[in-house]
């Protein structure tokens, strides 16, 4: 049976745009994202993964149930937007739980230890070459999403 890690991805969004990161290994634009630590929720670990990566710190959009209860031990957490399984080359599968985030204030400042460069991202840039497919499809969702919920609280 093939090796599987537990991973956990945030599209963060700011002003209507989702900040991607150019992977030094994989030579490609990602979110910010890594792998869940033994003992780390899924939601502890995308806002580390985003602090570590980017500098930001966000907060995670997608819903959790409203009411708790606490008597009988049971916490919910939020919801990924979607799980799915990555075919890494050299290493083994990722389970990837996707998470949008919004960014809070403040600069994004990336990591060079393993990005080579950082950008924010509007809908226009997704359609580039140099975004592909599935980034570009999930970032462009994130974006519609809390383009959604900002309405909402307008």
């Amino acid at each position: 049976m093939r090796e599987r890690h537990f991973v956990a991805t945030g599209y963060v969004v700011r002003d209507g745009k989702t900040l991607l990161l150019f992977h030094k290994k994989l030579k490609m634009w990602l979110p910010p994202g890594g792998h869940i630590d033994e003992g780390e929720l899924p939601e502890e670990a995308v806002l580390r993964e985003i602090r570590e990566e980017t500098g930001l710190e966000a907060e995670i959009l997608s819903p959790k149930r409203a009411k708790e209860s606490q008597e009988d031990g049971v916490r919910t957490m939020h919801i990924p937007d979607h799980v799915q399984l990555e075919n890494i080359p050299n290493h083994p599968q990722h389970i990837d739980l996707i998470y949008f985030c919004r960014a809070r204030d403040g600069k994004a400042i990336f990591s060079p230890a393993e990005h080579e460069g950082m950008k924010w991202h509007s809908l226009e840039d997704l359609k580039g070459s140099h975004v592909r497919g599935e980034v570009r499809q999930t970032g462009v969702m994130a974006i519609r999403a809390v383009e959604k919920l900002d309405l909402e609280k307008a």
